[in-house]
């Protein structure tokens, strides 16, 4: 019957798709992450006994690494420990990742010097994925297990027992 196993074929779509909106967040964030370094190394510089923007720049630096790691311990576990998870694993990526990133780009960018509506693009973006990432965390479970866009419903019979 089409309707066997579909509280299992229901329970793994929802994880599926909280994997892939998870990952997607993530590989954007990484990528703005190293993109924004890259070019804040190339604006200012790094190093430890210059002007604040240099340390800073080193700080970016510094957690685009804890992103890195982070990032990978996400796909270790999406790879070999699906469906188990690392429970601890999303409060540490917003906490030593997303939240860092967010403020050391308003920084960076001379955001606090001037007014917001100066924010440079790359910061924008920056800023745009790392609360993205966050949000994902935060709120991809919630929004693939309790909304429409992934409502499965059985084919007019009553599922089975699995």
């Amino acid at each position: 019957k089409p309707t066997d196993g579909f509280q299992k074929r229901k329970k793994y779509r929802q994880k599926l798709t909280a994997l892939w909106m998870n990952s997607i967040a993530d590989d954007l964030d990484l990528l703005t992450d190293w993109w924004f370094a890259y070019r804040m190394y190339v604006v200012h510089g790094i190093d430890l006994n210059g002007g604040m923007y240099a340390r800073a720049t080193l700080a970016l630096v510094v957690f685009s690494v804890m992103g890195t790691i982070s990032y990978l311990a996400e796909l270790y576990q999406a790879v070999f420990k699906y469906p188990e998870s690392f429970q601890w694993l999303s409060i540490f990526t917003i906490l030593l990742e997303d939240v860092p990133q967010i403020l050391l780009s308003l920084v960076l960018s001379g955001t606090f010097e001037q007014d917001l509506t100066t924010l440079e693009p790359l910061a924008a973006f920056n800023i745009s994925t790392s609360v993205y990432s966050a949000l994902m965390k935060v709120s991809g479970e919630l929004f693939v297990n309790h909304c429409y866009c992934c409502n499965f419903e059985a084919s007019g019979e009553e599922d089975e027992e699995v």
